[in-house]
């Protein structure tokens, strides 16, 4: 099986438990997910099947659409609702004022990342430093954020938002800075990812759904690529293409799906007037 499927992941679960169950009820074993969800969210999580996976790097830093539930007044060393309070405060922003704070978060910004997140300091994962009572204090890091909106306050200090961002965003983070930006204190207290790339939540698809009806679930390895230009090779350049030879061609932007003799190899770009083929896919079924 080659390709993709988009699963719907359900609260509790972590991406790793996905993968581990979809190994399971596919029989395959190169299988991994394009992009980690935190336990305590929900939604999107788009799986590589078999050669899928060696498109991992193309699409894991795609746009992300989330619906984001954060509570003010009060904070947790997680920054989520699974963790442990460590500050209280009185202040409660209204509506008008969230919103009025909300402008100086789109666009590009540093962010630095939860103290519990999987980032790696020195070797080791941040949120297990941090279990240990370790301080850690990462770098900021450039994200950017393409909308931001209030959609609803369901209870007196909760706020539902919609976030539309750039990959490697946290939205943890988003929460603890934009609760500070209002002059109190914050935490996500809930999270579902309603979108990743091109893979909606409107097209997702259960664990329990996958395993009644797999094949229905697998998305084509050509799916994500549907938008992307084609780029047709002469014949002639058939062999130096198929052997990795260099290939001499016209100026382009961005990537290609290349095309010889009717065959798709994979995805290129050009450097320098030289095809570069980065993501081989001959012979995908």
């Amino acid at each position: 099986m080659n390709g993709f499927i988009n699963v719907l992941k359900p609260v509790s679960a972590t991406a790793s438990d996905v993968v581990v169950c979809l190994k399971k009820i596919l029989g395959e074993k190169k299988i991994g997910h394009l992009g980690t969800l935190d336990p305590g969210a929900a939604g999107v999580l788009p799986v590589a099947v078999g050669k899928g996976t060696k498109l991992f790097n193309y699409l894991t830093d795609k746009t992300k659409y989330y619906r984001a539930f954060f509570t003010f007044g009060k904070t947790t060393d997680t920054l989520d609702a699974y963790g442990t309070v460590t500050d209280i405060q009185q202040k409660i922003p209204t509506a008008k004022e969230l919103e009025k704070v909300l402008d100086a978060f789109v666009g590009e910004i540093e962010q630095v990342p939860p103290a519990y997140s999987a980032i790696s300091v020195g070797g080791v994962r941040s949120y297990k430093l941090a279990r240990m009572g370790e301080c850690v204090v990462l770098k900021s890091r450039k994200i950017t954020v393409f909308a931001i909106k209030v959609i609803s306050q369901i209870s007196t200090d909760t706020f539902v938002l919609d976030i539309k961002c750039s990959g490697g965003t946290y939205i943890r983070s988003l929460a603890r800075d934009i609760a500070y930006a209002c002059d109190t204190v914050g935490y996500m207290s809930g999270l579902i990812r309603l979108a990743s790339g091109c893979f909606d939540i409107s097209r997702s698809f259960t664990v329990d759904q996958i395993r009644e009806q797999k094949e229905k679930c697998l998305l084509d390895i050509m799916y994500p690529l549907r938008d992307v230009e084609c780029f047709e090779l002469d014949p002639e350049m058939y062999s130096d293409l198929d052997h990795g030879r260099r290939i001499y061609v016209e100026e382009f932007d961005g990537y290609r799906k290349v095309y010889c003799n009717g065959e798709f190899f994979g995805l290129g770009k050009c450097e320098e007037g030289i095809l570069k083929l980065e993501y081989y896919l001959k012979d995908v079924d």
